[in-house]
């Protein structure tokens, strides 16, 4: 496992490996933290009784945890947003991708 986690780090400082563009990073964080938000809501909404108090709570829960994240990639400076990413991303690119 140590060897797995120095092929990442190394990929990952490499200044030559192709990086995704920002619109991609804007809609890859856009479309997971949608899904996590939509999820949250669902596992809210579980534990109200009733139909109609469940939708608001699906919505409010939904509509909140998304607007946090709106605000986080708002107000985070963009270097700290792109090490944070730039992680993420790095973790989830394919094996062949991270060599030159």
């Amino acid at each position: 496992m140590g060897d797995r986690a120095k092929e990442f780090s190394a990929g990952a400082g490499d200044p030559h490996a192709p990086h995704p563009s920002p619109a991609a990073v804007l809609a890859l964080f856009s479309l997971t933290t949608g899904m996590f938000a939509v999820g949250i809501g669902a596992l809210a909404a579980l534990l109200v009784p009733g139909t109609p108090a469940r939708a608001l709570v699906w919505l409010v829960v939904t509509i909140v945890a998304a607007a946090c994240a709106g605000l986080w990639w708002g107000l985070t400076p963009v270097t700290e947003r792109l090490r944070v990413l730039g992680r993420a991303t790095a973790a989830v690119r394919p094996r062949d991708s991270r060599t030159p």
